[in-house]
């Protein structure tokens, strides 16, 4: 058994996330289990069901046909609020919105139709979040304000998610986390998130995904639908750590009523 390059602690290759992709032209179903690194693996039939389960009444955003209008709307919002690439702040990686940016802070608004311009969009999001070197990436990150994400583990799921949504989760897994908006010395800090997450999502080709993601990408995932949801990473801190880095966003010029306390139910 060979060591995995992602997992922690020299742990081995496992099938830790499973996936179902569903529809497309000829209404195939597509299943596997992926390690954090990649590597796939068989999913077994009752994987599969559960995975069925968690796409069942879910509604996946039509192809610009259905809708040329809303299609022209989406693509002119995305063409007026992407922001510029070479854009500069103190506060965030470069082409990337701060904190502060009411943006931000703000709920994404879902996805009604895939039009091109927003597989274009998807591009680009690829792109920023690489040249930013993340890991994922929230598309009011880059001053757009719907609900789509873009996560680097392309060899796990593809890489750009639309209206996803979380439909369960379970556990406490602690794992360090920071922000391409948030570039603050001392601000990245051990986050405890639930371990693992059932998400669906539509494809920018129309089909559904559904995903149970455990360890790094469920991680990528939550942090990025925070965003979605305009929550920072740092409002699910509590106690002395969550002080110790208000009080370093603060004496970096960073805006803490964008930041009021969002700490998961205990």
């Amino acid at each position: 058994m060979r060591s995995c390059p992602v997992r922690r602690n020299g742990q081995i290759c496992a099938p830790i996330n499973e996936v179902l992709v569903s529809g497309g032209a000829d209404a195939t179903l597509e299943t596997y289990a992926a390690c954090s690194c990649g590597r796939r693996f068989p999913l077994s039939r009752t994987a599969a069901q559960r995975l069925g389960k968690v796409i069942a009444g879910y509604r996946a955003a039509p192809t610009a046909t259905a809708d040329p209008a809303e299609a022209r709307r989406l693509d002119s919002l995305i063409e007026r609020t992407t922001c510029p690439t070479g854009r500069v702040s103190p506060l965030s990686k470069q082409g990337i919105v701060p904190i502060g940016t009411p943006v931000l802070h703000r709920s994404t608004e879902p996805v009604t139709v895939i039009s091109t311009g927003l597989a274009r969009f998807g591009l680009h999001m690829v792109s920023a979040m690489r040249r930013a070197k993340g890991i994922g990436l929230a598309a009011n990150q880059v001053g757009v304000p719907v609900r789509v994400l873009a996560h680097n583990l392309g060899r796990v799921l593809p890489q750009i998610m639309v209206n996803p949504k979380v439909t369960r989760s379970q556990g406490r897994w602690t794992y360090g986390e920071g922000c391409l908006s948030l570039r603050i010395e001392g601000t990245a800090v051990d986050v405890v998130r639930p371990r693992i997450i059932s998400v669906v999502a539509t494809l920018l080709d129309g089909r559904v995904i559904a995903v149970r993601a455990d360890e790094l990408l469920a991680r990528v995932l939550q942090h990025e639908l925070d965003h979605l949801d305009g929550i920072e990473y740092v409002q699910r801190l509590v106690g002395a750590e969550r002080a110790a880095v208000y009080a370093l966003i603060e004496q970096s010029g960073g805006d803490l009523s964008f930041l009021p306390p969002r700490p998961y139910d205990r």
